[in-house]
């Protein structure tokens, strides 16, 4: 049985996951590596991790993300559209947190239809632009798992447009697409993991993109 686990651990992050299969990944880094690390300990030696994987580039999702990959030894993958804002304060919106935006190497650039396999799972990867340029989803088809980042959260919520890269045009076409999905587990970039109606819940925020 796979497992998953938020181990962020620090105020106003982006959630991290921990997945663990047979190839233990993270989803996110967030901003903190301490306290992320000290959650992930509850699980798994941190150097068990193989993977690194960052649904956008934004510093509330990545600005761990040289620590950790220190850390874990794990490589790190990005969508190939955002691999130049990498260290870039605009683009990865640093600034907002006051805070330099870190370099890192991306050991793997990810583009739409490529499968990050895990073991049980096989993590679909969707490029769903709106949020940001490069912003991804990973969906696992088998167990209907969507690690949806910031592009949709629950209860109808959407990822902000109005920051570097942002498109609400684009992110409407990329909702549609997660429409069209079955989806039974999220796992959002921000607030709760949700099992009740996903479906639904991704309907309402279809409806509320469409409306700004």
């Amino acid at each position: 049985m796979v497992e998953v686990h938020k181990v962020s651990g620090a105020a106003f992050d982006g959630n991290v996951y921990l997945v663990l299969d047979e190839r233990p990944i993270l989803v996110d880094t967030g901003m903190m590596a301490g306290p992320t690390l000290k959650n992930i300990k509850k699980y798994i030696d941190p150097e068990k991790i193989e993977m690194i994987v960052l649904t956008h580039c934004h510093h509330d999702h990545s600005g761990a993300a040289p620590e950790l990959k220190k850390a874990t030894g794990a490589r790190l993958l990005l969508s190939e559209k955002e691999i130049g804002c990498v260290g870039d304060e605009l683009a990865s919106v640093a600034y907002l947190f006051g805070q330099q935006a870190p370099e890192y190497k991306v050991d793997e650039p990810l583009k739409e239809g490529m499968m990050i396999d895990t073991g049980k799972w096989k993590l679909e990867v969707m490029e769903t632009p709106g949020h940001s340029q490069g912003s991804l989803c990973l969906y696992e088809r088998n167990e209907k798992v969507l690690f949806s980042g910031d592009t949709v959260f629950p209860d109808g919520n959407i990822g902000r447009t109005d920051m570097f890269g942002g498109d609400t045009e684009e992110l409407v076409h990329s909702i549609e697409r997660l429409t069209k999905l079955d989806v039974m587990t999220m796992y959002p970039g921000h607030m709760e993991i949700t099992n009740r109606d996903v479906n639904r819940q991704i309907q309402m925020s279809l409806r509320f993109a469409k409306s700004i």
